[in-house]
This record gives C-alpha cells, structure tokens and sequence, in this order.
C-alpha cells in the first residue's frame, strides 16, 4: 500500500508524468518502446547541431518560436497577451507562439525532425529527461553573464525554495523558474455553507470534515466534498498532521509506514464512507461543483479560473487557506512549468530565447501572469507587487501562503519520484474506496 517504507523512488523510470493543473499523478507507460525511443533520441542528439531555424531576417529581427504549455482557457489567453508584450517591447525579437505541452514524446520527435521551437516549458521530469539527452542550453553562462541575474536580483526574484527545486544538475542550471502551482486551497459554495449554518470556512482538517458532514446532511444530491485524489495533496496532509514523508534528507525512499500517515488516510477513507465526500476523476470535481451540489473543494491555486468558469454565476464561490492539521501547521505542496532553451537554432536565436524568458521570469511579468492565472509569485519582488492586487482580491490571497511551509518535488530526482507517486496512487484509490486497509503496507 502507499504507506511503506519500501515505497523506493528509484525504481520505475519508464513511467513518465503528464501536466495535471490539479496535480494528480498520471502517467503514460514506456514499456516496450524503449528500444525506440532510445534510438529516436540518438537520433535527435545528432541532429541538434543541424537542426534549420530561422535567424534575423533582413530588417535584423531575430525570429524565435515558443511551445506554450498552457493551451486552453484564461491561461492561455494571458500567455498570448504576455507573448504579445514582449514583442511590442523588444521591435529586434519576435517569439512565435504554438500551444503546445512540452512533453518528451513531442520533444523528442521534433528534436529528431529539426524542427523544434527555441523555447519551452517543460515540467521538472520532463527537463531532467531532456538535460540528460543533452537537448537544453546550460543557462550558466546567461544567469552570470552582463544580461543575467546579480546576487541580489536572484534572492529578490526568485525564493530559495522555488530556485533549488529547479537544480536538476550540479553545477548547472537548464531550466528558470516561471511559475508556482500551490495545490493546497479551499474553494467553497458559500452559498450552501450559509444553509448548513456554517458561519467561516474551516481552520484544521477536523472542522472540515464536520462542516462536510453538515453540508451533506442538506439532503438531496448534496455533497460536502468534491476530489479527484491526488498524491501530491495527500504527502501535504501527512505533514501537516506531524507525519515523516522521507527516510533521509536526500529524498529517494518515503517513509509512509508512521501513525500520522495512517491516521491521515483513515480520516479520507472515513469522509468517503460517509459520503460526506465523492472521490472523482480528472476534472470531474469541477463540474460537480458547477452544479451547486458540492460544498467545497480541495483544490489548486491555478484551478481558481476553471472553478469560476464551471459556476458560471450561479452562487458565490469563496476562498480559503488550506486548514492546519495535528501539528498546527498547513503545509502548502508547489509546482509548476519552468522555461527552457531548447539547443537548436543559431546563436543569436539562442541570445533572443534567453532576452525572452529572463523577461518572462521577472517580477512585473510574473505578478501579471499570477494575477490572471492565480499562480503564486516566485519571489519576494512579484510577491511585493502583488500585495495590493491580494489586499483587494482575498479569495485570490487565499492560494499564498507563507513560502517557508512550501513542498517541493525533489528536483534530483522528479523522474523517478513521479513514477513512484503513480505506483502508489492506485493503492491511495483503494484505500479510499474501502478496497485495502490505510495499515497495510506495500509489497511493491
């Protein structure tokens, strides 16, 4: 089951992690295609240095394309208007924007096919895979150069925590960050929490299992809780309930098998039973809370846009933090795309990727994509400007939290830790659903 201490990282690294706003691990399954991709990536390898692109034309404009890892809804409407931004304000650059995730699989054909975009904006798995097959620019040389970062622009625009969760190199830097998913939020019906009598949205894990018991004894198709289980979420309850996540500090064995992990998951499992909670796919939950039946939701900051679109104006939907567990805190678990410069194309479109995405990752850009996105600033700077903007919007204010209590994936080892949470996540569903006890270990 999911609380071992055998649960090891390390094994499993066919297993390859798609984008999820929401966070839940899933992955596509590698094996017997192996051989294929071990050769397609050779191939890519010794076509980068051959790979046509387009350099400055005539007019000295140096053209760039970017795959934008946001293809639909209000974030890839702001993402456009950024993009637009940019090349309003840079007249010897021009960035080419193609909806597009930057998942290996299309990486690595378009590598292969010499026509691959400049930039990207892989996740954290998807960047250690393509450093490994030598398809990132080292951003080294860029961050300390005339046009990089100082000292103190780096401790300014950037967290500690948000800068190292991107080191997937020693010594080297491939990838920037860009922005931070906080997937621990309340996002509630306010509408049926004033029916149940409930007068504030709840502070510790207890009070929200009591207000989904009230909000479900409304009767009817009513619900307290909407979720689609997600590994991520959970690993934060344990934390916030006191429990161990890892065996050491290097972070490539868990170690579930504690009393906090277990308690944590029979109080999931009790909700379920109840019925105080209906576990979903995808997201399902947030159509379920588009119907007025469902009270709240645990949820991520990025899927505030998505929540508001499926209510459609039916009934106020209110924000609030993540309730503290046992140990008095609440955890929040981050993460999100970082941009790359993909090693194609000449130098002076390399010089223009980086002129573009050192834009992008700067505080006035940031706090305006956190603005329309509900992402969390990535540093002290977006986080100063975007004070106001939260002074007046509190349910957007809800998602950021103090960064000291942020988790991060490893970044070491992203590949091998997110096979691991989509081996454990189908014991996580069954647990849920009554189908294996929350004590029994993994034999996996």
């Amino acid at each position: 089951m999911v609380l071992s201490q055998d649960s090891d990282i390390r094994r499993g690294s066919s297993l390859v992690r798609r984008n999820a706003v929401l966070g839940t691990a899933s992955a596509v399954i590698l094996l017997g295609a192996g051989t294929y991709l071990a050769l397609d990536r050779a191939h890519a390898r010794a076509s980068v240095s051959a790979a046509p692109a387009e350099a400055a034309s005539a007019s000295g404009v140096v053209h760039i394309t970017f795959w934008n890892g946001h293809p639909s809804g209000e974030l890839k409407k702001e993402m456009h208007a950024l993009v637009d931004e940019f090349n309003a304000t840079h007249p010897h650059i021009h960035v080419t924007v193609i909806d597009k995730y930057a998942q290996i699989q299309p990486v690595t054909a378009a590598m292969t096919a010499g026509d691959a975009p400049n930039v990207i904006m892989p996740h954290l798995d998807a960047a250690q895979q393509f450093a490994a097959d030598g398809y990132l620019v080292n951003l080294t040389p860029y961050i300390d150069g005339p046009q990089g970062f100082t000292k103190e622009q780096l401790a300014s625009f950037f967290y500690p925590s948000v800068w190292n969760g991107r080191t997937i190199a020693p010594g080297k830097q491939y990838i920037l960050p860009f922005e931070e998913n906080g997937h621990m939020v309340i996002f509630y019906n306010a509408e049926l929490f004033k029916k149940a009598g409930i007068s504030s949205p709840p502070k510790t894990w207890q009070e929200l299992g009591e207000d989904a018991r009230k909000i479900t004894a409304l009767g009817g198709n009513i619900h307290g809780i909407a979720w689609t289980p997600s590994m991520e979420q959970f690993l934060t309850m344990v934390a916030d309930n006191g429990g161990k996540i890892w065996a050491s500090s290097s972070e490539t064995r868990f170690a579930l098998n504690n009393l906090q992990a277990v308690a944590t998951l029979a109080f999931l499992r009790h909700l379920v039973a109840q019925g105080d909670m209906i576990l979903t796919q995808n997201y399902d939950y947030q159509l379920d809370f588009g119907t007025g039946n469902i009270g709240l939701l645990i949820e991520s900051s990025a899927g505030w846009t998505y929540d508001v679109q499926s209510v459609g104006g039916k009934f106020p939907v209110k924000a609030s933090p993540a309730p503290a567990g046992t140990s008095g805190r609440a955890y929040n678990y981050v993460d999100g795309d970082s941009l790359a410069i993909l090693n194609t194309g000449s130098k002076a479109q390399q010089d223009a990727a980086w002129t573009f995405i050192r834009w992008l990752a700067s505080p006035a850009e940031n706090a305006q994509w956190d603005q329309a996105a509900n992402y969390l600033p990535i540093g002290p700077a977006a986080q100063a400007q975007l004070k106001p903007y939260y002074a007046s919007h509190p349910d957007q204010a809800a998602a950021f939290t103090n960064p000291s209590t942020w988790l991060t994936d490893p970044a070491a080892n992203a590949t091998q830790y997110y096979a691991a949470l989509t081996a454990m996540q189908t014991d996580l569903l069954k647990a849920l659903n009554g189908q294996e006890s929350p004590q029994r270990p993994s034999r996996t």
